[in-house]
């Protein structure tokens, strides 16, 4: 984000500018936002990406945008602190369910939004309810399975945050090290090469361990000594 006015209220003039992501918390929002802005082509293209929907963040097709590994619900669930999740399970469960039902085959990666139907009311929900013989099961409808939707939901927010700023910082890097050895000559020792990068932004060096940056410094050398070979 450019915003540097933390924990002020949102305003559509200024905030979809200033902010890479916006989330709202159901779809109803989401559209209310998209349709307040301009209509022309360019400024709905330009805005409509990086105002999202909070079930979004339930799909782990989203959330793996930009991570290169194989990402599963299992990953994103593991995020969550074992107790907590205990304790959200049994009702995450049918809200998957939920929005496994509704999600559409032309929209991949989409779920149906299971924020839009929430009350605030729902909030007095029970946890757990009788069934017919007296036995006490986990509640499958109402605000348990909409706080258990919102907990996996906001590791998925994280999720896709740490990969997003993992592939920032990639480039990043890459693009210092290609700005200061693009040729044979300025092949150095590792350590100078490091110190050299350090000096040109520690801000993207920082953000690597020594043993990341000097992997990544070896792995550019070597690849610029095979383009020229092969030249």
């Amino acid at each position: 984000t450019t915003c540097s006015e933390d924990g002020t209220s949102f305003n559509l003039q200024n905030d979809l500018d200033q902010y890479d992501l916006i989330i709202a918390v159901d779809d109803e929002i989401q559209n209310l936002i998209l349709r307040s802005l301009p209509t022309t082509d360019e400024d709905e293209g330009s805005y409509e990406h990086k105002c999202r929907s909070l079930s979004e963040f339930l799909s782990v097709n989203f959330c793996g945008v930009e991570n290169s590994e194989e990402l599963t619900q299992q990953m994103i669930q593991d995020m969550i602190e074992p107790g907590m999740w205990e304790k959200a399970r049994p009702y995450y469960d049918a809200a998957k369910a939920l929005f496994d039902s509704s999600s559409s085959d032309d929209d991949e990666g989409r779920r149906g939004d299971i924020f839009s139907e929430s009350k605030s009311t729902d909030v007095y929900n029970p946890r757990m309810v009788l069934t017919e013989n007296g036995a006490a099961i986990p509640n499958q409808s109402g605000w348990p399975l909409v706080e258990a939707a919102m907990l996996v939901a906001c590791a998925g927010i994280t999720r896709f945050c740490l990969d997003t700023f993992d592939a920032q910082f990639d480039e990043a890097f890459a693009q210092l090290l290609g700005t200061h050895f693009y040729r044979l000559d300025q092949i150095i020792s590792v350590d100078d090469a490091d110190d050299q990068l350090r000096l040109g932004s520690l801000s993207v060096t920082g953000y690597f361990s020594p043993k990341e940056r000097h992997a990544r410094i070896v792995r550019h050398f070597e690849e610029l000594r095979s383009k020229f070979e092969t030249e």
